[in-house]
């Protein structure tokens, strides 16, 4: 028994101490909000409420707005007497005492929910318990900080989950001390002080429409205690430079997929130098975002990041309070990670370009009718059956709409004996820019196109990659990996010449170099 008692201890102390979501509903209302989901044609009503026989149970009904109201009656009365416990049977709810009723009237059971629920003055009836019904009302149904919080480092929402799009939230950050609760700030994000430091936190959030005319019920969250940060320089303290009045600064990084840092694999060959706290997401992701916003970059291109981390953090982080705006592409295959590129107010979007080196059919736009001489290789093959994905994004000077700047994000394949296959895969990815770029000076030949190519090469500065890219010169070593790799030289030789003549073709203009890294470091 003394087991069992521990162990519940245990249990209710780390539940405790979690950061979960408070949804502070309205009494005497009832919430009606219509939505399509995702994936999904037909219009839905989700419903919630409290219980009016347990006021700690809420009521969640998610119906089709095509439903009667009588089905939609039949569904409540299963969900509120789930909530009676131990009641006798005079007392027990009964399906006749649930009414909806418009300006006092009952409405006929066989109306539509949508019919019905896009009226003023309904009201719901159980029993004795009138309920104010309130149509399309901002509602935030889930919210959550993450569990590791250090002074220092910014703490902001994620898993914002709300009903309704187009909602102005309204914040408050409040330090727990000592039973007392002191407001510390009023901004989405909230960095932790030394103050805060043994404290837990508290994130009430109040949700309002555009008009901020209609409001819906808070949620709030506590967070778990903030601990001291041990780290006493960033890495952006030791690289970071002063940015030149009117120039562009360029940040490419592979921030390290969460997915990637889970495995085995990791944990035993790959990082056994790094403690699994440190190497986890929770940890990781306070710190890149802090990076990423120290350099104020005006164009930021990423690899390996995860959709949910680009969606619930990267995105609203460095939109809200860098005024940038970010585009995302996942990788082919399973893998829910791959390529994101974010620029700031300096620029417009013109086009982007979403290409799958895989997609023959699209690559052979670009590349012409090499790609299906190469698919006759075996070996050759391998570099367009890869999963890698490759985005071009062309963007304009807001202050000028003919300078045109192309950039351009790739992550390599990283296997360990592909030289020759990464060198195919930058060959394909230049020869595409070339295109790209000649398609936008035919448009109007009086653009000025410059090219940014950043990424993830997988490859060193002695590498054939990085010539190839800076200089457009294939070293005689290099030349010779890629080409006399096989032992049919006649059929290569030939190989040789085309794409000799793919990338000598090429324009390559490095005029926007300043990076997080210094000069080129997009390029190494």
């Amino acid at each position: 028994m003394k087991y069992f008692n521990n162990l519940f201890k245990l249990v209710y102390c780390t539940k405790r101490h979690m950061s979960s979501s408070k949804l502070l509903l309205w009494e005497n209302s009832m919430f009606v909000n219509f939505l399509t989901p995702t994936s999904e044609t037909k219009q839905k009503i989700m419903v919630t409420l409290l219980s009016p026989y347990n006021k700690l149970k809420r009521i969640n009904l998610c119906r089709n707005s095509e439903d009667t109201i009588q089905v939609f009656i039949d569904r409540l009365f299963l969900k509120l007497s789930k909530t009676q416990r131990n009641v006798s049977d005079d007392k027990m709810l009964k399906r006749h005492f649930i009414e909806i009723k418009i300006k006092g009237i009952k409405v006929p059971c066989t109306s539509k929910c949508y019919q019905i629920f896009k009226d003023d003055y309904i009201t719901l009836h159980i029993k004795d318990h009138t309920y104010e019904v309130i149509v399309d009302a901002p509602i935030i149904n889930d919210l959550k900080l993450r569990t590791s919080l250090y002074q220092g480092l910014m703490i902001y929402p994620y898993t914002f989950d709300q009903k309704r799009d187009c909602i102005v939230f309204h914040y408050s950050w409040y330090r727990i001390d000592s039973k007392k609760e002191i407001e510390v700030s009023n901004e989405m994000a909230y960095i932790p002080t030394a103050e805060d430091v043994n404290c837990r936190l508290k994130l009430i959030v109040k949700p309002f429409n555009e008009d901020n005319l209609l409001f819906g019920p808070t949620t709030e969250v506590i967070s778990s205690t903030v601990l001291e940060n041990t780290i006493k320089i960033y890495p952006f303290e030791k690289r970071i430079k002063t940015k030149p009045y009117n120039s562009i600064r360029v940040v490419s990084y592979n921030i390290l997929a969460g997915e990637y840092t889970k495995t085995k694999e990791a944990k035993n060959t790959m990082y056994p130098y790094c403690p699994e706290e440190i190497l986890a997401s929770s940890y990781r992701n306070p710190l890149v975002m802090k990076e990423l916003q120290a350099y104020n970059g005006d164009i930021i291109c990423l690899q390996e990041v995860d959709k949910v981390f680009f969606d619930r953090e990267l995105y609203p982080i460095l939109n809200s309070y860098n005024k940038m705006t970010g585009l995302f592409l996942k990788k082919n295959g399973h893998r829910n990670e791959g390529l994101c590129c974010f620029y700031s107010n300096k620029f417009r979007l013109l086009e982007q370009f979403n290409i799958c080196l895989n997609d023959l059919t699209t690559i052979e736009i670009y590349c012409g009718p090499i790609i299906k001489e190469i698919m006759d290789d075996i070996t050759w093959k391998q570099g367009l059956e890869k999963k890698t994905v490759f985005q071009v994004v062309a963007l304009n000077l807001t202050n000028d709409s003919r300078q045109i700047v192309l950039v351009c994000n790739t992550h390599l394949i990283s296997d360990p004996d592909g030289d020759f296959i990464r060198l195919f895969q930058a060959l394909i990815e230049l020869s595409i820019i070339n295109k790209i770029k000649q398609n936008l000076m035919k448009d109007d030949p009086k653009r000025n196109v410059s090219v940014i190519f950043c990424g993830d090469f997988n490859s060193t500065p002695e590498s054939g990659i990085y010539d190839l890219a800076t200089d457009l010169l294939l070293p005689e070593e290099h030349s010779k990996l890629i080409f006399d790799y096989y032992c049919i030289l006649e059929y290569f030789s030939g190989l040789k010449f085309i794409l000799r003549k793919m990338y000598r073709s090429i324009v390559y203009s490095r005029a926007l170099q300043t990076t997080a890294h210094g000069p080129d470091a997009a390029l190494k």
